[in-house]
């Protein structure tokens, strides 16, 4: 079945898609606590190229039994490599490598800031989804959670925490930015769309990994690769998928709003798992951020 995304319209959200919206957020945060069981066997490099590789393969057999076909349109093209770039090569990269340094739900909580940004680069890049003071004062309070959690350390002094958070929020413009090219696909379908992007990340990454690490699994235990074939098949290969369908289907702001799951899972996982502090701090960001999704989410 080769639908093509020139003749996809957005539909007004419905019970299913907000289900479908929760299951994303919670398996975007997810992806932190196994990040963290992996990484350091690993590298930030290396796991990056096995994520990608490990979610290349189930989503090619996914486009195989759909009949879905790359397109021929050289714009389409362009922006997938656009895409792969902004969507996977760089956020994974920063994703991994701040894993290292800041706690799960700390890295939860500044993603969960997407959505707010995604409302002004909608704001830019539509005709269909501007401003509005409401949403405007949601972005500010939300903004407010995402100043409580990286303010202390930037009186402090510039630490290697506070380079964690602000990779981070790198990966939060990157995603922003990458998502926001989806629905300028003319003629590539959505299952097209994910395998493509994890094909080119492969291809940009291999060099790379080679240059910059050397590359070897010698101290990766059991846990840890359960956890990289976790972070391939459902966090990158599912996710990706669920991302583009709802992008597709009612857009990228309702899309968006699984950010607002994800700090809840990812605070509590680290909580539960890796013994995590839930400091007041941690806590009252958590509120302003959700508060924020209250204040800005879009209509249905």
């Amino acid at each position: 079945m080769d639908v093509t995304l020139s003749s996809r319209k957005l539909r007004k959200p419905r019970t299913s898609d907000a289900l479908l919206v929760i299951l994303l957020g919670t398996i975007w945060g997810s992806a932190f606590i196994a990040i963290k069981l992996c990484v350091f066997e690993v590298g930030p490099l290396l796991l990056g190229y096995l994520r990608v590789f490990t979610a290349f393969v189930p989503l090619a057999l996914y486009m195989w039994w759909r009949g879905a076909r790359f397109s021929s349109d050289r714009r389409d093209w362009m922006l997938l490599i656009a895409m792969s770039i902004m969507n996977t090569v760089i956020p994974f990269f920063l994703i991994n490598w701040a894993g290292q340094h800041i706690d799960t739900g700390v890295a939860a909580l500044i993603m969960g800031m997407g959505p707010l940004l995604t409302l002004f680069v909608t704001h830019v890049t539509t005709s269909d989804d501007r401003f509005t003071m409401r949403k405007l004062a949601g972005m500010l309070t939300g903004f407010c959670g995402l100043v409580l959690i990286i303010g202390t350390e930037v009186f402090a002094g510039f630490s290697t925490s506070l380079l964690g958070d602000l990779a981070m929020l790198a990966v939060i413009f990157s995603y922003v930015l990458a998502t926001s090219m989806v629905r300028k696909v003319r003629s590539t379908p959505k299952e097209a769309i994910a395998t493509g992007n994890m094909m080119i990340s492969a291809v940009i990454l291999t060099p790379i990994v080679f240059i910059f690490e050397t590359p070897s699994l010698d101290n990766l235990t059991l846990t840890g690769a359960l956890a990289i074939l976790y972070l391939g098949v459902c966090v990158t290969g599912v996710g990706y998928l669920l991302r583009y369908h709802l992008v597709l289907s009612v857009g990228q702001n309702f899309m968006a709003m699984g950010s607002y799951v994800m700090p809840i899972v990812g605070v509590s996982l680290g909580a539960i798992f890796l013994n995590e502090p839930l400091s007041p701090t941690v806590l009252i960001a958590l509120a302003l951020v959700l508060a924020g999704f209250a204040v800005a989410k879009p209509a249905a």
